[in-house]
């Protein structure tokens, strides 16, 4: 008897220290707090309620500021979807990770399945998270080899109609049309994981990426555009959106005035997001996760919206540069609402990651914005820098390196002609007046100059190479007749051709922004189809072919072994634009 009791307090003690660790670790799993991360498309920071816009409606998001802390400063570290998004997933510029622009990447980085360096779900996913992605994804490499634990449901490239759209699930570049609101789609399945068990098991990290507010900017739900019904551009324009706008340099051609933006449907699809977001915060409650959970909204990037005679982005203006961003972190937060430190993009990973117990790689240089949630002053955030890395495709006339601080902005342009930019962002908020040649403003600049170099330094920052202004302006007009030159070339006469040689072409090709191509024969003709309707290839060569009613050409490259192994696409959007070369490899 007493052999048998002995036998069972040893069995019955086994099983409680076997308990313990797995009990211990779910006490520290607990601990940790969940994420949050909603990405907004093209939002301008002054297209929220919280900014100081009354006509536009975002109760929730404007709700979140107050409870949260929300970042009026704040700015994108680069203005493009998806180097933006490849900055937040990486914690490192442009100019470190590879994605230049939306179209280029570094050579080593076209075609990566995985980022070569550390990803911030990544060191969470090893930290113990479970890491989950929905919505818009828009990078060459596979989220599954990102540090996504959960691929759910997601957008492969950068834009989608606003209903029923071509989408992926799970660990797949297969799509499949899905019927109802893109982003309506997007939210159920947020809440849907929000609402399962895997939410409670272990810490979580939800990367829920919206294409709003990017074009086509609607349709919207009916109880939406109720909001902004028989309003006009004039009754929604933003605070202080020039009046007298002026087309000084066309980034977009076909949108000179702010009358051709129609900000009707952009405060649409920002409602409807605030909607979304609204529901994301009622399910957390629900669950009993709210008070454990770090929700932080930010912009990819602004929109000029026809600021400057400029429909787009890219550029280093206030409208590009600046987003919404909000963190509500009670359990770390211990002040709330508006606040003015001139925080970046690039500073969230870290933070988040220190927030989560995770120590951030020793190359980031992000700043911990812990100690501004906590309302010390001593957290030496001065400025933000904000970069356009590109050099060689569609926007090469555009790389700069800037410097912001909440008082003025130093622009520091790569080609020579374009003389470097200051601005007092208090006194001239639109920046119409470059100072930088005025004599009281050589002490502002300087500071801003060295900062801006120290911080180039520490990121090996190919910048700090660039020819040094010398007065001398590149010669414009053959500069310009080159490119009319290289645009006429897309335009010619058809050659007949030996359709035998078509067989070598046939085939699927993807571009290194991963969207795909299909090359193929129809009797003696060659043709090619996207996602959308197939068009035919005439002949200029037996190796180069237009797009049929297309300003553009697609020339074909074989190896050594007479084997076809990519094309490459030129084309031109309009005659005022830089020509654009997208290459893609043929991959069967």
């Amino acid at each position: 008897m007493k052999n048998k009791t002995l036998m069972l307090l040893i069995f019955t003690t086994h099983l409680v220290l076997v308990a313990i660790p797995a009990y211990s670790q779910q006490s520290a799993n607990n601990k940790r707090p969940n994420i949050v991360f909603i990405i907004s498309d093209d939002h301008r920071w002054d297209a929220l309620g919280a900014a100081g816009n009354t006509k536009i409606k975002t109760p929730v998001l404007d709700k979140l500021a107050r409870e949260g802390v929300y970042f009026r400063q704040a700015t994108t570290h680069i203005s493009v979807c998806a180097p933006s998004r490849a900055t937040m997933l990486t914690g490192l510029s442009p100019h470190q990770h590879g994605y230049y622009s939306n179209n280029y990447l570094r050579p080593d980085m076209q075609w990566a399945d995985s980022f070569s360096v550390p990803t911030f779900p990544g060191l969470l996913q090893d930290a113990g998270y479970r890491t989950v992605l929905v919505g818009k994804w828009h990078l060459a490499t596979e989220p599954w080899l990102t540090g996504f634990s959960d691929v759910r449901t997601w957008l492969q490239l950068g834009a989608s109609s606003y209903t029923d759209p071509s989408l992926s699930k799970g660990n797949s570049r297969k799509t499949e049309t899905i019927k109802g609101f893109t982003n309506g789609i997007f939210a159920d399945d947020a809440v849907t994981f929000l609402g399962s068990e895997a939410a409670k098991e272990k810490p979580f990290f939800l990367w829920l990426a919206a294409t709003i507010p990017h074009g086509p900017y609607q349709p919207n739900p009916s109880h939406i555009r109720q909001l902004y019904q028989d309003k006009t551009n004039a009754d929604l324009l933003p605070p202080g959106f020039p009046k007298d706008i002026k087309s000084n340099f066309l980034l977009f051609p076909d949108t000179t005035q702010a009358g051709m933006f129609r900000f009707v449907n952009y405060y649409e699809a920002v409602s409807y997001l605030d909607e979304i977001v609204g529901r994301v915060v009622e399910t957390l409650k629900k669950q009993g996760l709210s008070k454990n959970t770090i929700i932080v909204f930010i912009g990819d990037n602004g929109f000029m919206s026809g600021s400057r005679g400029i429909n787009g982005k890219v550029v280093p203006w206030e409208e590009s540069v600046r987003v919404p961003l909000i963190i509500h972190a009670p359990m770390f937060a211990t002040v709330k609402g508006r606040n003015d430190v001139p925080v970046s993009s690039l500073d969230l990973p870290g933070t988040l990651l220190s927030m989560a117990g995770v120590t951030p790689p020793e190359s980031w240089v992000g700043r911990n914005l812990n100690p501004v949630l906590k309302g010390s002053k001593k957290h030496g955030i001065e400025y933000a820098v904000n970069e356009w890395t590109d050099t060689v495709n569609q926007y090469r006339n555009l790389a700069q390196r800037s410097i912001r601080t909440p008082h003025y902005k130093l622009i520091l342009w790569h080609r020579q002609d374009k003389p470097d930019e200051l601005y007092d962002l208090i006194a001239d908020p639109l920046e119409k007046t470059n100072i930088i040649n005025s004599p009281a403003m050589r002490t502002v600049h300087d500071k801003l100059l060295n900062q801006l170099k120290a911080w180039m330094k520490r990121t090996n920052d190919p910048a700090l190479f660039w020819a040094k202004k010398n007065g001398k302006l590149q010669d414009l007009a053959a500069e310009a007749k080159a490119e009319a030159d290289l645009r006429a070339a897309l335009k010619f006469t058809p050659v007949k051709v030996d359709p035998f040689i078509y067989e070598a072409y046939v085939g699927r090709y993807e571009f290194v922004t991963r969207f795909r191509v299909s090359v193929f024969k129809e009797g003696e003709k060659l043709f090619i189809q996207g996602d959308g309707d197939k068009a035919e290839l005439i002949p200029k060569s037996e190796t180069e072919f237009s797009n049929k009613g297309q300003t553009n050409r697609f020339t074909f490259f074989k190896n050594e072994q007479g084997q076809v192994t990519h094309l490459v696409r030129r084309n031109s959007i309009e005659a005022g634009d830089l020509l654009i070369d997208m290459k893609g490899r043929k991959i069967e």
